[in-house]
């Protein structure tokens, strides 16, 4: 037998042998096998322009920051969600694993709701609408000028960031208003601008 290696041969209950060939191995031996898979795994995604393991725990921790602003932004748990294109449950999942707490209101079920249901210029305080619409909505009423907006991308082709800029005027105050918002794709980067822009309209 060569070294490291050993038999196993039993015979139960007078039937035919049972032989089993195995390997001894250490913790160190286990430790650096595992290092050589991780090490192919990456050869490969390189190779096949694939995103590494790194590049899913930054795309995670990009989606859980991105979904952090649009939730602040009155986003409930499932807009932000379909916004990111990631299931609602996996966003829960990586939030819960984050230490982010998830409001009641931000989990609570998507319910219409009427504009100027609150004192902000929006009436987004049920925070229940996606903003985008938001936006449109007070450009039909005559309370901003119609949304501006902008949209650059940066980082590698399998995992580009997005970065949405979203412009407009209050026309009671004639004050420029301006949100940016990062996301990775141009619609979760929409969204975070638009939700970057509501919260500077309901400051104001």
């Amino acid at each position: 037998m060569p070294t490291g290696w050993y038999l196993l041969e039993r015979a139960p209950g007078g039937k035919g042998r049972h032989i089993r060939l195995g390997l001894y191995c250490s913790v160190a031996c286990l430790v650096r096998a595992g290092e050589m898979l991780e090490a192919g795994a990456a050869e490969h995604a390189a190779r096949m322009d694939l995103p590494t393991e790194e590049d899913r725990r930054r795309e995670r921790a990009r989606v859980v920051d991105i979904a952090q602003t649009l939730l602040s932004g009155g986003l409930t748990i499932r807009q932000a969600a379909e916004s990111l294109n990631v299931e609602t449950f996996t966003l829960k999942a990586w939030l819960k694993e984050a230490g982010i707490q998830i409001s009641p209101a931000a989990a609570a079920p998507v319910t219409a709701c009427s504009s100027g249901s609150s004192g902000s210029p929006g009436g987004v305080g049920s925070g229940e609408r996606h903003p985008v619409s938001v936006l449109n909505e007070l450009t039909q009423q005559g309370r901003i000028e119609a949304v501006t907006w902008t949209v650059e991308s940066a980082g590698p082709s399998h995992a580009p960031t997005f970065t949405a800029t979203a412009a407009t005027r209050l026309l009671a105050t004639n004050t420029p208003v301006r949100g940016q918002g990062s996301g990775a794709s141009k619609a979760a980067a929409r969204a975070a601008a638009a939700a970057a822009l509501l919260a500077h309209l309901d400051a104001g």
